[in-house]
């Protein structure tokens, strides 16, 4: 998940960072790629993913309250961090910068 929230922050610095519409729109599809994986990360975090599911899907004693409460924050983070990214896809695209 760490990996995860990495690459979407570094998408969207370079997308911030495109100086081209055509830069801007392969960036978005890259963009929009790596918050599907995101998304699916999420739908296996949901509440019920988070009842004494291990690694891969394996059964195992139910999570502590600290470490239910950081998987909590950190889904959270990302869900905060894919609005964010879709906010940017929504905003005008900066004017060209004049001479």
């Amino acid at each position: 998940m760490d990996k995860q929230m990495q690459s979407m922050h570094e998408m969207r610095n370079k997308l911030l960072a495109a100086r081209t519409p055509e830069e801007r729109s392969r960036l978005m599809t890259e963009q929009m790629k790596l918050m599907q994986g995101g998304m699916d990360m999420m739908g296996g975090m949901g509440m019920g993913g988070m009842r004494g599911m291990g690694p891969m899907g394996a059964a195992s004693a139910p999570m502590d309250m600290n470490t239910r409460q950081q998987m909590m924050e950190k889904r959270m983070e990302m869900m905060q961090t894919m609005m964010q990214m879709m906010m940017d896809r929504t905003a005008p695209e900066p004017a060209p910068a004049a001479k």
